[in-house]
Formats: C-alpha cells, structure tokens, sequence
C-alpha cells in the first residue's frame, strides 16, 4: 500500500479512537469503572458457539491519479475456542506493485489465553513476538468487530445474511471514505473499505466462505510453534490500556491483519 493510503487508514483509526474516547467518557459519567465495563462487555457474556471455524477470502486495491498502482489477494483463516478464551489466525496474501508480482506476505497470531504469539514474514523478512497479556486480560476472543466494540456515533445498522448467517450491517460513511461490517455475534464475516478521493482510494473487500461452529479444533493450533524464536515485549501502561480497550484481533480493515 502506497504512504498517501497509509496515512488515510491511520487518520481514520485515529478518528475512531478519538470520538470512542469521548463516547466512553460521557457514557461512564457518574457510573463506577466496573459498572461501565460489565455493561459494556453484556452483549458478548455468553460465547454464542463453543468453537468457531471461518475461512475468509480478502482483495484490495490503491490508485495514485486514477492508476492502479498495487493490488492484494489473499485468505484468512480464524480459528476460535470461545470456551477457553483462545484464538488463532493464519493470514496470506498477494502482493502486486505496477502490475508485477512484488511478494508473497504471511501473517500468524496466536493467543493461548495469556501470551500473545505474531509471527510476521513480509517478502522474505521475518519477526515473532511474544506479549504476556496478564492474567487480568479478560476480552472475550470472539468479538472482533470495531463498529460494534466502539459503539461509535452516526453508524448506520442495518440487517444481513452472510453464508445464511443473520448479521448486523454497520456503515460508517465520512470524509475520508465508507467503512462497511457484516457483524454476526460479534464476529466479522464481511467488510468494505473505500478510502480517498476517486483518482487516489484505496478499497478492500473481505467475505467469510466458509463456518464451521463446534467443530473440533486441533489443541496444538493454540500453541507458538517450536522451531520459531520469538522476542520478548514489553508493553507500557498505555498499550496495556490499549488492548483491554481494543484486543489485538479487532478487525481494523483486512489489509492490516492484526
């Protein structure tokens, strides 16, 4: 993605944050912290399936003065263990720069119920991290969706199937551009992303094409694997805040993988 692409998502993401901010604060006037945090946290109390399965298929697109100038293709698969609060993710795409093949780029995230494994291999180069996210981390895995998490102003809901599935249709149209969220039970099975002007946007689609709930999921998917070193990180009070606000798997557009 081109740097004009990646200033509009993070002024976008910056936005949300920003306007969530304030939200919350008006929203926790007068209430204790924990009573505005089990509030928040009651339409996910319940897993809504033991375990979860979904297969995505993603594309994007970046135009600099109505050229294309890169586009992407790739797949994701979730994989989710709601009763036991763990979470993985195997990401891969394709990446095209003025219409030549540029890179192949695959992304993990593990989450075992504490420690946060990401291993990161972009056009050949590699890094894996480890966070431990404390014992106090208590974010359900299931949830991933930011419109729905956030509780942002001026969305639009509407209502949806995705694979048979009913889903809640978030809509956030701004200056900067049209965020779309296929939501079912908390979890993403479909988005839209239209950023920037016409001769410079900047879009992504994203669709589930396949579900699979209380399937068995094999354990050692949820463990970091053996042969890969991964550093050490050590987060600052505000990260740590950061990720009890927004889990590391919240979909912030499918060309950021986590």
């Amino acid at each position: 993605m081109n740097r004009k692409g990646i200033r509009l998502i993070v002024a976008c993401l910056l936005l949300m944050l920003a306007v969530a901010g304030i939200v919350e604060i008006q929203r926790t006037k007068g209430q204790h912290p924990l009573e505005s945090r089990n509030a928040a946290q009651t339409i996910h109390s319940q897993p809504p399936f033991r375990t979860a399965v979904v297969d995505l298929t993603f594309r994007g697109r970046s135009l600099n003065q109505g050229e294309v100038y890169l586009t992407e293709t790739g797949r994701r698969i979730e994989y989710i263990d709601a009763v036991n609060g763990r979470r993985r993710e195997d990401f891969e795409r394709d990446v095209t720069t003025l219409g030549r093949r540029a890179s192949t780029d695959r992304f993990t995230l593990i989450f075992d119920g504490r420690r946060l494994y990401t291993v990161r291999d972009e056009g050949g180069t590699g890094v894996a991290l480890v966070t431990d996210l404390g014992e106090s981390f208590d974010s359900p895995v299931w949830p991933d969706a930011p419109m729905e998490e956030l509780g942002l102003p001026g969305i639009k809901i509407e209502e949806d199937e995705v694979l048979g599935r009913p889903c809640q249709v978030y809509t956030l149209s701004t200056t900067t551009g049209l965020q779309k969220y296929w939501v079912w039970n908390g979890l993403t099975l479909r988005s839209e992303r239209h950023l920037g002007p016409a001769s410079d946007v900047n879009e992504s689609w994203e669709e589930a094409v396949r579900i699979e709930e209380d399937t068995a999921i094999a354990p050692g998917l949820f463990s970091p694997p053996a042969d890969v070193t991964f550093q050490p990180v050590t987060e600052t009070a505000t990260q740590q805040h950061s990720h009890r606000t927004i889990a590391p798997w919240q979909r912030l557009g499918p060309e950021k993988p986590f």
